[in-house]
């Protein structure tokens, strides 16, 4: 994926495995194993006014789309400026949905226009809250059009769900994806447990659901990928007195261990939604994220330069090590915290273990709080350092 020549900067951290924190843009050349589907969805994204990008909770959506998507096309947009061309997409990534959407993408795409053409980066245009009219404007001073991904757009529901009328996202969207005269395509993401929330959108977006994508966990083959080839691309970016091995007793444990509905914790909820359908050799990303990170931890802690297969039987393997996580975290809150969190969880997470998509003003009546408290508690356990749901 990466250009001739072309300098690659260290990972964010000291280690070529994020854990829990989805890939970023910057994190492309440690982000492997969704070759296939990051194609795939860019050629969507590149050819359709409308694709909806749906997946289960933690499939890793957010990932293949920022360090994936957003990567590639940016930095196909930054080779066509290298040479004097204008380029021929810009790629705006939007998922911050408690506040005004329409004011928050007018932000982001004016953050990724100065990312794509750099010194080149033309005056922003007035603010307005027809959003077919910014996006044009936009298109205009650019020569360009405009590729907007809406990341995590079940939060939209959370936060919005109620808004409508001129000027709200809920009727500026649909005027903007049905307006043919604008150069601008749009993809949804959304998690597959809120996908019945889009029917809002029905009647004002003509065939919905016409042009879908469904995103899976990781098959076997590519969760061997993701383990092995970061840690290769680690070892040639930030050498140590001699590379990081992995022993691939220990690869093939670990994808033994994820496995999907291989790790179970034991509490589940009482929302309702069908169960999960099982699949065949599909990995837990987020389970595999975790637990490669609290093995680098550990060996890089020992001066080890092996990732060894007993250190993983010493920790408890794959689910000891997610059952401490969630302690961890539960720790974490305060005692207060910890009741509300305790409370939602019933709501959240189904008896199969399936997440449950709530609104803030539902999971308050259910869980007898106010909304703020549940916002609070809500906020701090998807928070990067935490991050439970």
């Amino acid at each position: 994926m990466l250009d001739a020549g072309q300098r690659v900067a260290p990972p964010r951290s000291d280690s070529p495995y994020p854990g829990l924190v989805p890939y970023e843009d910057a994190d492309a050349p440690f982000f492997f194993g969704r070759e296939q589907e990051r194609g795939i969805i860019a050629a969507n994204l590149e050819a359709s006014r409308f694709t909806l990008l749906y997946g289960e909770s933690g499939v890793g959506k957010s990932s293949v789309l920022r360090a994936g998507v957003v990567h590639d096309i940016r930095r196909q947009a930054r080779h066509r400026i290298a040479v004097g061309a204008p380029p021929e997409y810009v790629v705006v990534e939007f998922a911050s949905w408690r506040d005004d959407p329409i004011a928050g993408l007018d932000r982001a795409i004016a953050t990724s226009v100065e990312r794509t053409v750099a010194e080149v980066t033309p005056d922003r245009p007035p603010s307005t809250r027809r959003l077919d009219r910014l996006l044009g404007l936009w298109t205009e001073q650019l020569d360009a059009e405009l590729l907007l991904i809406l990341d995590q757009f079940e939060e939209y529901f959370l936060y919005h769900g109620a808004d409508d009328g001129d000027g709200t996202f809920a009727v500026e969207f649909p005027r903007a994806v049905n307006n043919r005269d604008l150069r601008a395509n749009f993809l949804v993401a959304i998690r597959e447990d809120a996908l019945a929330k889009l029917d809002r959108f029905k009647g004002r977006i003509p065939n919905l659901f016409g042009n879908y994508l469904r995103i899976r966990h990781l098959d076997r083959e590519s969760g061997r990928v993701a383990i092995t080839k970061p840690l290769e691309q680690f070892n040639d970016l930030c050498p140590r007195p001699e590379p990081v091995t992995i022993e691939p007793t220990l690869v093939e444990k670990i994808l033994d261990q994820v496995a999907a509905e291989r790790v179970a914790l034991g509490q589940v909820g009482q929302g309702v939604a069908s169960d999960a359908n099982g699949e065949v050799d599909r990995i837990e990303t987020p389970y595999l994220q975790l637990v490669l990170s609290k093995l680098w931890d550990e060996e890089t802690a020992a001066r080890s330069f092996v990732l060894r297969a007993e250190t993983l039987k010493r920790l408890g393997g794959a689910e000891r090590i997610v059952r401490t996580h969630l302690d961890e975290a539960m720790q974490a809150l305060s005692s207060a915290e910890r009741d509300i969190a305790a409370r939602l969880f019933r709501y959240l997470v189904t008896r199969s273990g399936s997440k449950v998509a709530h609104t803030a003003v539902d999971l308050a009546e259910f869980a007898e709080v106010s909304e703020e408290e549940v916002s609070a508690v809500l906020e701090r356990l998807t928070r990067g350092d935490v991050r439970i749901l």
